[in-house]
């Protein structure tokens, strides 16, 4: 803990916030019932690289195209499902093709 009560309040919500990433808002981690901790581990271990790469590219491709923003201003998804749906679309799209030659 700090001094500050809001450093920790903010340092929880992005703990919190990277946890719904890896969850309900992207990876879908508790569909794979896993119950082992050591297994659990190398999973949350890999999905927090693989997070770490989807902001990125989210951050890159905000730079190249910038998220839309809603009529309240804010923006229509965050950086990490930005970056998740557009490497998911370049995979998708090298497979297609793949397959198709």
């Amino acid at each position: 803990y700090t001094p500050n009560p809001l450093d920790d309040y903010k340092r929880r919500w992005e703990i919190a916030t990277l946890f719904g990433c890896l969850k309900s808002r992207g990876f879908d981690m508790e569909r794979t019932h896993l119950r082992d901790l050591e297994r659990l581990s190398k999973l949350l271990a890999l999905l927090s690289l693989a997070f770490c790469w989807c902001y990125r590219v989210g951050e890159w491709r905000a730079e190249q195209k910038p998220i839309r923003r809603l009529k309240h201003k804010r923006p229509a998804y965050s950086v990490f499902r930005y970056g998740l749906d557009y490497l998911n679309e370049l995979l998708l799209k090298s497979s297609e093709r793949a397959m198709n030659q």
